[in-house]
């Protein structure tokens, strides 16, 4: 049984046909490729800003869990809480948007950088980038308030409420 015998061989319009073919296909596929890699990486970048809002939420709460809820006070027009740590010593958590320059200033929220920072002996440091805003709404006076922090560049937002007096 003879499947293809031929001493002909391939001629210059099937090899030119056959590289067209090839071409098209290999064009799609790199097509349909970086039109993923756009999507993932956009949908990366979405991802991360979310995981860096969701993390500065978790800062703050951390933060405000570590002072003595018998001592800590809410100054509305400074957007402040006050309280004490373990060792007795003021803390503040400032999310006003203000840069501070306090020591034990346990968080504060720089509003012209949109990060998050630390500044316990003067340092500085970022915790979290891209924040556009950080919220605090009084809900019962000097007892519970409701923090609510906005990404930077994406319509995303997380809350929480947070008692702060058990009295």
């Amino acid at each position: 049984m003879k499947i293809f015998h031929s001493n002909r061989g391939i001629t210059l319009v099937e090899v030119l046909l056959a590289m067209t073919l090839f071409a098209i296909i290999l064009m799609s596929l790199i097509t349909i490729l970086t039109q993923y890699i756009s999507y993932y990486r956009d949908y990366h970048e979405r991802l991360a800003i979310k995981q860096s809002t969701r993390l500065a939420l978790n800062y703050i709460e951390k933060r405000i869990r570590e002072c003595n809820h018998q001592q800590m006070i809410y100054h509305a027009e400074s957007q402040t809480i006050e309280g004490q740590n373990s060792m007795q010593e003021r803390v503040w958590v400032d999310l006003s948007g203000q840069i501070r320059y306090e020591e034990n200033t346990l968080l504060y929220f720089n509003r012209t950088t949109g990060e998050l920072r630390v500044n316990k002996n003067k340092e500085h440091n970022v915790l979290v980038r891209n924040i556009k805003e950080i919220i605090i709404r009084e809900i019962i006076e000097g007892r519970l308030i409701e923090i609510e922090v906005i990404a930077a560049g994406l319509d995303y937002s997380v809350k929480t409420s947070i008692r702060l007096c058990y009295w």
